[in-house]
């Protein structure tokens, strides 16, 4: 095993502490996106943190922002506005340039993507090796580390084969080889498993968490997948551009209101889900108060609360406010003219 690649053991609580700083910050991103004169808001003032050690992972329905999200956190995609900082890095990388972003992301985060992205023409053994000539890693720790990744994950026996020999999961973990290569602190991912059967992904999910629990790396996808959702340490679920709120590995994604913690966001914002809303007739405005600790929100119907068409006038006799639509004082019976209204 390379000496540069730290394995910890399973009770070593001194080598990976309890340690509270995030790896990487993400604050208010807010990404639009513009067709002609049209656009489009895919992230609505997003922000979260990710902890050493980690399996976030991130869920939501089609259009919710969660590709845009990993693409803004991996460094790939500029955000309209917002921050994002990563461990080791204490500039911003969305004031960062395209160099220091890509010589920083060497050492930080692992990019995986649905398709394996190998080079055809390459075994992959070179596959490998050329991403950690990319990186710029030393040369003769590249040939041991190329060795220890084929090894651990599985592929040692693959490493003269070439793409179109390989299986999808041969695939899957020599790309997961390319992006360890650097031994980064985070492996950032967009559906990883997404194109692979039920069986072969479930091999793919049980290499992530050997890659998490002795390689220490934490882990940052999106997933669509039950299966892949009950493997993280926390979820966070995106709607309509903003975090809706978190959930634990107790999850099912076809009920989804059973384990949601709404979550407060750095605006202050607290969405209401939508099927609760629809239980009560979806409506538009609340009346909040706070009863025995708790925050009461009670639906406010009346529609003429904010509208009311009846103006105060006030009495030039006796100074009474009159509500009513009658032209004459309700208390002293004086006539109220229209030059009396407020």
């Amino acid at each position: 095993m390379p000496s540069d690649i730290n394995i910890p053991s399973g009770d070593d609580t001194s080598s990976i502490g309890i340690e509270s700083m995030s790896i990487l910050e993400v604050e208010d991103i807010i990404k639009i996106y513009k067709t002609g004169k049209i656009e489009t808001q895919a992230l609505r003032g997003v922000s979260f943190k990710v902890l050493p050690r980690e399996k976030l992972f991130l869920i939501g329905p089609s259009g919710s922002g969660k590709t845009t999200l990993v693409s803004i956190i991996a460094g790939m995609v500029k955000p309209s506005s917002g921050k994002v900082f990563w461990k080791g890095l204490a500039k911003d990388i969305t004031r960062s340039s395209l160099e220091e972003i890509i010589k920083a992301r060497r050492n930080f985060a692992g990019v995986i993507f649905q398709d394996s992205r190998l080079l055809p023409h390459l075994t992959v053994e070179e596959n490998v090796e050329l991403a950690g000539y990319y990186a710029k890693v030393q040369s003769h720790i590249i040939k041991e580390r190329t060795e220890f990744l084929l090894q651990f994950l599985g592929i040692w026996d693959k490493r003269n084969k070439k793409q179109d020999t390989l299986s999808g999961g041969e695939r899957k973990r020599a790309a997961i080889a390319t992006t360890l290569i650097t031994n980064p602190t985070i492996i950032i991912g967009d559906e990883p498993t997404g194109d692979l059967d039920v069986r072969t992904a479930e091999s793919i999910l049980d290499l992530f968490d050997k890659i998490n629990e002795e390689l220490g790396i934490a882990i940052c996808i999106v997933t669509h997948s039950q299966q892949v959702a009950i493997r993280a340490d926390r979820i966070l679920e995106l709607k309509d551009g903003i975090v809706l709120g978190q959930h634990s590995s107790q999850i099912h994604l076809r009920k989804l209101d059973k384990s949601r913690l709404l979550s407060v966001d750095r605006q202050s914002r607290l969405a209401i889900p939508k099927p609760i809303l629809q239980k009560i007739d979806n409506p538009k405005h609340f009346s909040i108060s706070i009863e025995n600790k708790n925050i009461v929100l009670k639906p406010i119907t009346d529609t003429n609360l904010f509208n009311n068409n009846t103006p105060s006038r006030t009495c030039m006799i006796c100074g009474n406010l009159e509500k009513t639509k009658s032209n004459f004082c309700s208390n002293c019976g004086a006539v109220i003219t229209q030059d009396s209204e407020n």
